[in-house]
């Protein structure tokens, strides 16, 4: 068995990034912490300096976490990394034509609520407008404060890749 658990989202400023996860988006947020999480007591911790170290690769690892879960499950962690420091990718690298992961879907409903509250809440979309998608769907694309896509969905009926249930 394998299900979907997270995606981490590498992020420039934690606080700017959780007005739209919690504000915007409504996850709520469920742990923040500094990695290692370590007290005068020692480490508390659910990541040890050396493991933290050789996840990131460098020595002395750091970085600022949140983890956040929608009504619905989905759960995003949010990473600001002091040590090595975050730089910003740049935006063009973030866009069709370059590897990686790059877009962050969302199944909504009522898509053109979403594009309003994103467009008022002062985030670029990809395009002026929601289109069309999978037949009998709409989406729309727009990005956070560090470039990073995020896609909104909205399907009625049966996707084109779907046969008819």
């Amino acid at each position: 068995m394998m299900r979907f658990h997270h995606m981490a989202v590498f992020v420039s400023d934690i606080d700017e990034a959780l007005k739209l996860w919690v504000d915007l988006l409504g996850f709520e947020l469920t742990h923040r912490t500094t990695i290692p999480d370590t007290d005068a007591k020692g480490p508390k911790t659910r990541m040890p300096q050396g493991v933290l170290d050789d996840i990131f690769g460098v020595k002395d690892a750091r970085s600022h976490m949140a983890l956040l879960t929608s009504p619905d499950g989905a759960m995003i962690e949010l990473q600001q990394c002091e040590v090595p420091k975050i730089q910003k990718t740049p935006p063009e690298n973030l866009r069709y034509g370059h590897t990686g992961f790059h877009e962050l879907g969302f199944q909504v409903e009522d898509i053109e609520g979403w594009f309003e509250k994103v467009k008022a809440a002062g985030y670029e979309t990809q395009t002026p407008y929601i289109w069309p998608w999978a037949g009998t769907g709409k989406s729309f694309l727009f990005y956070d404060s560090d470039g990073n896509m995020i896609q909104f969905c909205e399907q009625k009926g049966s996707p084109s890749w779907r046969p008819p249930a």
